[in-house]
């Protein structure tokens, strides 16, 4: 069945007293504060479900009930949008059956943490609790051993979870942004598992596979490498036992994020760990793009996709990717890296702007983490035309691109290529 996009479920009155409760949690600082981060959420109504979305929190993502196990949003499936901290609110009221056990799902919005679309999926099982669902990617590890019957249910999945990542089964329903000043450790493994997944996904996919089901597919595969454990590990050994394409760089990649984010929190806070992620995020797509381009020199080193970034660029001295991804990753290459994310480091546009209008829907999922231009794409840009023989739903790209004309990609290429 085709995937149902935006759509709501329609109950006008409902709805806006759905509005109102989510309005009222941002306001009461919703992910703020100790322990889980969702004592904000106070009492939801009768016959809803609230919690958080989090990788970092995702704004403006959509959160379904599957109804039906399909992994699609469908017609009359309960849906809503989050906030800008992540909440969302679920309204099952119209449900004659139980909610626990379903699947929660999670995907689209903007990672609040990195301002990147995020193009991941989340999934959670639905609690018998009318609130503080937590979904994030260590739930979706949970839920992919209870979805392959790995576990017998979703208790003894956080339990193998937990004991293989050296945390608590109450660790697996925090919220890990609320819980970084007291256990650091939910947001590192997290972040980590989330980007070795999509890593692993976008070199791993099938032909015609969508992004979804390909994550869907790889971390069920970790799930099944956590059945196996017994005794504790890291998010990058879990991925470098898996039977497919390019486990060492994702497990290099996912070794990188979870020193460089600990290291940030322990010496900069969240706002040195978010910079450390754009720059982790950009080396991922660079990753992707080597694999995708078959640069062999490249698909399996993350180093060596960092010092593509580096020269790309123009930082060939100071080379702060090729820094932050090193195991002795420390402070100031940290520091050198959030000093690219700075406001007002913006470069100069070219004096050609013939198709900038056109090309500013590339800046929307290729944003330069507001040095204002297309500087991390431009050597790439004649690429695009490769999507036109791709289905489009193989590719976000392969979608975005055959809605242009082939004079309006030439504009755009034209354009980014200056």
């Amino acid at each position: 069945m085709t995937p149902k996009k935006f759509k709501t479920y329609q109950r006008p009155v409902r709805q806006l007293a759905i509005a109102i409760a989510v309005a009222s949690l941002a306001a009461c600082g919703g992910g703020g504060g100790g322990g889980t981060g969702l004592a904000g959420l106070g009492a939801s109504p009768t016959g809803t479900l609230s919690g958080v979305a989090v990788d970092g929190y995702l704004q403006g993502a959509t959160v379904f009930l599957d109804l039906n196990s399909n992994g699609l949003q469908d017609t009359g499936e309960p849906s809503s949008l989050t906030n800008t901290t992540g909440q969302y609110v679920l309204d099952y009221s119209q449900l004659s059956t139980p909610i626990a056990g379903l699947q929660i799902v999670v995907t689209g919005g903007i990672d609040t943490d990195t301002g990147n679309t995020f193009t991941g999926r989340l999934t959670a099982r639905a609690s018998k609790a009318a609130q503080g669902q937590v979904v994030t990617p260590l739930t979706s590890l949970v839920d992919a051993m209870v979805a392959q019957g790995l576990a017998a249910d979703v208790t003894a999945a956080q339990t193998m979870v937990a004991t293989a990542l050296g945390l608590t089964v109450a660790d697996l329903s925090k919220d890990p942004v609320a819980a970084l000043a007291s256990t650091p450790a939910i947001y590192t493994q997290a972040v980590a598992l989330q980007r070795a997944v999509q890593l692993l996904a976008g070199v791993n996919a099938n032909s015609g596979e969508s992004s979804h089901k390909a994550q869907e597919r790889m971390m069920k595969a970790i799930a099944k490498v956590v059945k196996s454990q017994t005794s504790r590990v890291d998010v990058s050994q879990l991925v470098a036992a898996l039977q497919v394409t390019n486990t060492s760089g994702a497990s290099q990649l996912a070794a990188a994020v979870q020193a460089a984010v600990t290291t940030a929190l322990n010496n900069g806070g969240h706002d040195s760990a978010k910079a450390a992620l754009k720059g982790l995020d950009q080396v991922r797509v660079r990753m992707e793009n080597d694999h995708d381009d078959h640069d062999k020199n490249h698909d399996d080193d993350m180093e060596q996709a960092a010092a593509k970034i580096d020269d790309e660029r123009g930082l060939s001295t100071s080379r702060p990717f090729t820094n932050l991804v090193k195991d002795e990753s420390n402070k100031d290459e940290i520091d050198a890296v959030k000093n690219l994310f700075q406001p007002g480091n913006v470069v100069a546009q070219p004096v050609n702007t013939n198709g900038r209008l056109l090309a500013s829907n590339c800046f929307q999922c290729h944003g330069t983490g507001g040095m204002g231009g297309f500087e991390s794409i431009r050597g790439d840009a004649g690429e695009v035309r490769d999507y036109l023989t791709k289905p489009a739903s193989s590719d976000i790209m392969a979608a975005h691109a055959q809605g242009y004309t082939s004079a309006q990609l030439d504009a755009i290429i034209a354009y980014l290529q200056q």
